[in-house]
């Protein structure tokens, strides 16, 4: 198969067909160079699914070391034509274009290594968004009236909108930000980076808990089963298959509040149209923390 045809089995979704794969565990293809690394997760391309977090943990430092994205695509062509059409399975496509997407995205990747936003001394998100310092304000020329709630007070609301890795990592940031709870009621969450910062919240003491759609955790790429298996944290989904789960919103130390169309996906980071609000607003965090926890009791 070439790297033309490849491209065009991504949009197409390619077939189930091909032979079994051999297994290659995460520690194993850590030790590998980029060549070597590119033709075996190829090759096992089912086990790079399966520990899509570390593969791609493992390729973004490769990356990092500066190979570019020529060099990527080249090494994809060439351990594609060495496998053929034959062995080429939908396992095989699927990782291919995860490889040449990361790539094409450079060094930065757009994660939330690569993001630092400004911050406010010793402070939350929830105490940074009235912080009155500015830090998480637009400019004064260019600020709207609505980031401003009230005149005079110190409860912000801020708009995001996507696709786009600032506001993104105005999400991170807020996750990072959590000092003694996390409560996330998403429908489904497949964004690596996302998915670290949870499992970082949880690793300095945050009480994380989350809801999610039952459809969507069977999905390929979830993370909600691997953070609670990995992390500990709890989830609950909603057990309706006539029903969609689709509230899209997370609350940090039942002071502050993410909500909007933003599914916590790659491709809702770097593809579809989307948009969020963040605020502070004492009587918003209290209702979304009375609404997640009328979910957590009823699922």
């Amino acid at each position: 198969m070439s790297l033309a045809n490849i491209l065009l089995a991504c949009l197409g979704g390619g077939s189930n067909a091909g032979p079994q794969a051999p297994y290659l565990s995460a520690q194993e293809a850590s030790q590998l160079p980029l060549d070597a690394f590119v033709q075996r997760s190829l090759e096992c391309a089912p086990s790079a699914l399966q520990q899509s977090h570390d593969f791609v943990d493992i390729f973004q430092g490769h990356l990092q070391r500066g190979s570019s994205s020529a060099q990527v695509a080249l090494l994809v062509g060439e351990s594609l034509e060495r496998m053929g059409s034959a062995g080429a399975s939908k396992a095989t496509v699927d990782w291919a274009c995860q490889l040449l997407v990361l790539a094409s995205q450079g060094k930065s990747g757009g994660g939330a290594e690569g993001y630092r936003p400004p911050q406010a001394a010793g402070g939350s998100y929830a105490q940074v968004a009235g912080s009155g310092n500015g830090a998480w304000e637009t400019p004064k020329q260019q600020q709207q009236p609505q980031q401003r709630q009230q005149s005079g007070s110190d409860v912000y609301i801020k708009s995001l909108f996507f696709p786009s890795e600032e506001s993104f990592g105005e999400l991170v940031n807020f996750l990072d930000s959590a000092k003694t709870s996390l409560d996330i009621c998403v429908f489904n969450i497949t964004d690596n980076d996302l998915a670290r910062a949870i499992g970082n919240a949880k690793k300095r003491g945050v009480n994380v808990r989350i809801i999610t759609d039952d459809e969507q955790l069977k999905c390929q790429g979830n993370d909600v089963e691997r953070l609670g298996e990995q992390y500990g944290i709890p989830f609950k989904t909603d057990n309706d298959p006539k029903k969609f789960m689709h509230s899209k919103f997370a609350i940090i130390d039942r002071r502050a509040v993410w909500s909007g169309s933003y599914n916590w996906t790659v491709g809702a980071r770097r593809s579809n149209n989307e948009s969020a609000i963040v605020t502070n607003d004492s009587r918003t965090a209290q209702a979304f923390s009375a609404e997640f926890e009328r979910l957590w009791s009823q699922f």
